[in-house]
């Protein structure tokens, strides 16, 4: 089981924003965790501009804080009030100085091209926290399940994929759910000055089906399991998977590590989490470790795409 002892929601109060807290209520209830429910008291007007609703006062906001859980049969419900100038660092201010393990959190998208947005506050903490971020998309024709019946991880043979599969492992076993791994076989990209090898389709999958099957076989039995090499994009067929059925989760890394590239997540996981109709799980390169030290095994035994040439 994962170790998660303190769950940090933030909240603007919008209708967005409280979309995630159900979810963040069953995960700490699951994990019996603390659960941080915080609101940043911005300091400007201009704060106001991208909200669903004018933003209150400071009681107003503890008052709105206190209401939005009132269903919620948990004793270890942290009400917090924050002031500052900008969300996202406060909020990873609180983060860090919490130690929190988990942050759940609204993508606050809304219709037509802004679908496609994260929004800036929420994009700045999945670039730059500590820990892992679910993120909860806003969209009202998408239901936010609080019961998981599937976790589904993209696999492309990185050992940030091999993590995220055990990452899957804990999460399918708490929530009695199936684990599916899928592997997506990209055409390969052709330019003028540049023609690589072409790579047997059927082959290529063939190989990775034979690398998913004996990821699957590390993983342990005992689990519903499934696995999948697909063709395609792999954004696009990430996308439709999680679609495919609801009461889905994605758990996915991103892939920076130090200097420029923690401000990268990788192009799949941003397009996943602006497009994905399910809860997505983000887990950082660089960022805290949930699982307890006796259960982490070896990442590296397969990591490295495979390829098939022709």
């Amino acid at each position: 089981m994962l170790t998660i002892e303190k769950i940090l929601c933030p909240t603007d109060l919008s209708d967005s924003s409280l979309r995630a807290i159900p979810l963040a209520t069953q995960m700490a209830k699951l994990h019996g965790a603390d659960l941080h429910l915080f609101h940043i008291y911005l300091l400007h007007s201009l704060a106001a501009i991208d909200s669903d609703k004018p933003y209150p006062g400071e009681e107003e906001a503890r008052q709105a804080l206190e209401d939005s859980a009132t269903g919620i049969a948990w004793s270890g419900v942290i009400h917090s009030v924050g002031r500052a100038v900008h969300a996202a660092p406060a909020i990873l201010e609180y983060a860090e100085a919490k130690d929190v393990d988990l942050i759940v959190m609204g993508s606050h998208g809304r219709r037509g091209f802004r679908r496609l947005l994260l929004g800036s506050v929420t994009e700045e903490v999945v670039r730059l926290a500590k820990c892992p971020i679910l993120v909860v998309r806003d969209d009202a024709d998408v239901s936010v399940p609080t019961e998981i019946d599937r976790v589904l991880v993209p696999i492309d043979f990185s050992e940030r994929s091999h993590v995220a599969a055990a990452y899957g492992r804990e999460l399918a076993s708490l929530w009695n759910a199936k684990l599916e791994l899928i592997h997506v076989v990209e055409p390969p990209v052709y330019s003028e000055m540049s023609f690589p090898v072409m790579t047997r389709n059927k082959e290529a999958r063939e190989f990775a089906e034979d690398h998913l099957a004996r990821l699957a076989e590390k993983l342990g039995p005992g689990l519903p399991l499934s696995v999948k090499a697909v063709s395609g994009n792999a954004a696009d067929v990430v996308i439709d998977e999680a679609a495919r059925t609801e009461k889905t989760l994605v758990v996915i890394p991103s892939h920076g590590h130090s200097g420029i590239e923690r401000l990268l997540l990788g192009s799949v996981t941003e397009r996943v989490l602006r497009r994905a109709p399910c809860p997505v799980l983000v887990l950082r390169a660089d960022g805290k470790e949930l699982r307890p030290e006796g259960s982490r095994e070896d990442t590296n035994a397969f990591a490295g795409n495979p390829t098939v040439e022709a």
